[in-house]
């Protein structure tokens, strides 16, 4: 006769409402509790779903990701990210389970939504510095891999780009085509890769001991029309730029549109680098410059953290960083000799 729910509360000494909540990974059961009914499940070869197997067997082989709403695969950022994860997840024998952030917003804490889906390790992205569920993360205990964002803990680390070597890149690669009085659009501050971004372009403003001065640099958002207001203001208040340098490729395309409205040619007048590569960047007129992030090895590398810490409880997981690298197109060139 099959062993049924009745008989691991039976020899538990659990009720059968308190073993079901165990055994579907409910997080109103303590863990001592759950450990006692996980073990008698494991004596009586009890496995009622793929969720209680999970739990008994401590063998999962499924990663959530979590994508914030206001991140969307129509992004090409995102898309390359979760083809990374995918295809590394599929080589491991993996699944992967993605989740809304509606239940985020009920209450529910992503390291609950994937026990309760026998789901055994998270990767997040779209956080902002500060937000909750990093803490929430840190503290769980859940094994957790966030992306372009810190998180500190013992099951729980990030991957990212080295954000502070593309802006020297890029600083750089304009220097040497004799640029001294370079400004900054940066996205926003609730972003740590725009920290990072900023203090690259910081370092190598320094390194060069170029003119510098804090009008220099524009506070965006990522978005194309923040790239325009940016490019207006900094051009307007300082005429004596000659090259600009812009944390992502949308915010670089509203830049170039907004000086060719002004007068200027690019890259005659003034030379225009962005950060990211996305596809549109070698498509437009002309071809953008920028500092290419290797998005898919960023889905990969996430990947094979989460299923490191998966497969072994012991794994202590480092952060990573990708190097980005520098690629020189039509939007920049030669400083213009007055």
């Amino acid at each position: 006769m099959a062993t049924t729910i009745r008989d691991v509360a039976k020899k538990s000494g659990y009720s059968i409402t308190t073993v079901s909540r165990a055994l579907n990974g409910y997080d109103d059961v303590s863990e001592e509790t759950r450990e006692k009914i996980l073990q008698v499940a494991k004596e009586l070869n009890y496995y009622p779903n793929r969720i209680a197997q999970n739990l008994v067997t401590k063998r999962f082989n499924t990663l959530g990701m979590f994508i914030l709403e206001r991140m969307t695969f129509q992004q090409p950022f995102i898309f390359e990210v979760v083809s990374g994860v995918v295809d590394e997840a599929t080589k491991e024998d993996f699944d992967l389970l993605l989740f809304g952030t509606q239940s985020l917003r009920s209450g529910m804490k992503p390291h609950q939504m994937c026990t309760q889906r026998g789901v055994g390790g998270a990767i997040i992205m779209g956080l902002r510095l500060h937000d909750p569920i990093i803490q929430v993360m840190e503290e769980s205990g859940f094994p957790t891999v966030l992306i372009d964002i810190p998180i500190k803990g013992k099951r729980a680390t990030f991957v990212a780009s080295d954000n502070q070597l593309g802006s020297l890149q890029a600083i750089n690669h304009l220097v040497n085509l004799g640029h001294r009085h370079i400004g900054f659009i940066n996205g926003h501050l609730e972003a740590w890769v725009s920290l990072e971004r900023l203090k690259g372009y910081k370092k190598g403003i320094e390194e060069h001991s170029l003119p510098w001065k804090s009008e220099y640099i524009f506070q965006g958002d990522f978005s194309k029309e923040s790239g325009k207001k940016g490019a207006r203001i900094l051009m307007t208040q300082n005429p004596e730029l000659t090259a600009i340098f812009v944390a992502s490729d949308l915010m670089a395309t509203g830049v170039i549109e907004e000086l060719t409205l002004m007068g200027y040619k690019i890259p005659d007048d003034i030379s225009v680098i962005g950060f990211d590569d996305l596809d549109f960047a070698s498509h437009i007129k002309p071809t953008l410059s920028t500092i290419r992030q290797d998005k898919y090895q960023l889905g990969i590398e996430a990947a094979r953290k989460i299923i490191a810490m998966i497969k072994n409880e012991n794994y202590l997981p480092e952060q990573h960083f990708l190097k980005t690298t520098l690629i020189s197109r039509e939007s920049t060139g030669p400083v213009r000799i007055e």
